[in-house]
C-alpha cells in the first residue's frame, strides 16, 4: 500500500463569488468547445482550446483535462497527468474530481493504490455512504493518521473496500459530471445501492420510493430484471456506466453477504449559465 500519493493531498480552495459567477458562465462554454472539437475528430483544435481553458483557470476544463489524460483522448494517456488536473479541479471547488481520483486509484491498471483510493473517496461527502469501509472522523482529515488507521485493517478488508469504492466512485464520477443532470432532464432524489457480494446494483428514485433491482453481474454480462425499465435517458446512461464499473474492477473473494454501500444524488434543474 503506497502512501506517497496520499501525502500530496492539498486543501480545498473555494472560488470567490465573482470567480464562481464567471466560471459558471465561461467554464461550461470552454468545455463545450473542447468536446465539440473532439467529436469532430479535430484533436489539434481540441488541445488548443483545452490549453486556453486551462490558462483561464476554469475548473471544469481541469476536470475534462484529467479525463482526457486518463483515457488518452487527443493526448497521450498518463495517470500522473490526470491526477494533476483532477487535483486542480478539486482545489477550485469541484468535488466531482475526488470521485475520479478515487476511481482511478482503485483501478488495478494504476496499482491499485488502496490508501489513495480510500482517501479520495471521503473527500466528497455529497451522498456517498461506504459503511463497511468507514474511517474514523479523527483520521479523515490527516493523511498520516488516515494511513496509520488503514494499516490496522485486515488486508482482505482493504481489498474489498477498494472494490466497493472503485465501483461506486466510477459511477458517481459520471453521474455527477457538471451539466449532466440538466442534459438528462433529471430532478429530485436518486439513491444507488451496491451489494458487492452478488454483485448487484439497486436503484431508488424519489424520497418515498423503494429500491428495485437495476442490474447484476453474471460473468461479463450485466443482467436486467426488466430491460424495459430503463426508458429514460438518465437510466440508460446509468446502466451503461454501471456496466463499465462492474467490469472495471475484479470482484474479490470473501465479501460478507450483507455488505452494502450506497450513494445519493439530488438533482436540481437550474440555468447554470446565469
Amino acid at each position: 500500500m503506497r502512501t506517497s500519493l496520499v501525502c500530496l493531498v492539498l486543501l480545498l480552495i473555494l472560488p470567490s463569488a465573482a470567480q464562481a459567477a464567471a466560471t459558471s458562465r465561461m467554464g461550461p462554454e470552454a468545455v463545450h468547445e473542447v468536446r465539440s472539437r473532439i467529436e469532430a475528430r479535430d484533436c489539434g483544435g481540441a488541445v488548443q482550446r483545452l490549453k486556453a481553458g486551462l490558462k483561464a483557470g476554469h475548473p471544469e476544463v481541469s476536470l475534462l483535462a484529467g479525463s482526457m489524460y486518463e483515457h488518452g483522448i487527443c493526448v497521450k494517456a498518463g495517470w500522473d497527468n490526470a491526477v494533476t488536473f483532477y487535483t486542480q479541479a478539486y482545489e477550485k471547488g469541484f468535488p466531482e474530481a475526488a470521485e475520479r481520483l478515487a476511481a482511478g486509484y482503485a483501478d488495478p491498471a494504476q496499482g491499485p493504490d488502496i490508501a489513495a483510493a480510500l482517501w479520495w473517496s471521503v473527500r466528497d461527502r455529497g451522498g456517498a455512504r461506504h459503511e463497511p469501509c468507514a474511517v474514523s472522523a479523527a483520521a479523515q482529515g490527516d493523511p498520516d493518521s488516515f494511513v496509520a488507521e488503514l494499516k490496522t485493517w485486515d488486508p482482505n478488508k482493504l481489498v474489498i473496500c477498494n472494490y466497493i469504492v472503485g465501483v461506486l466512485s466510477t459511477i458517481s464520477a459520471e453521474v455527477k459530471y457538471p451539466t449532466r443532470a440538466r442534459s438528462w432532464g433529471m430532478e429530485g432524489e436518486v439513491v444507488l445501492r451496491f451489494l458487492p457480494a452478488v454483485p448487484r446494483i439497486e436503484l431508488k428514485t424519489g424520497a418515498g420510493g423503494a429500491f428495485r433491482l437495476f442490474g447484476w453481474l453474471d460473468g461479463d454480462t450485466l443482467l436486467d430484471q426488466d430491460a424495459g425499465i430503463a426508458t429514460g435517458s438518465f437510466e440508460k446512461a446509468l446502466r451503461e456506466v454501471a456496466r463499465r464499473a462492474l467490469r472495471r474492477y475484479p470482484q474479490p473473494p470473501g465479501i460478507p453477504l450483507r455488505a452494502e454501500a450506497s450513494v445519493k444524488y439530488v438533482f436540481q434543474l437550474e440555468d447554470e449559465l446565469k
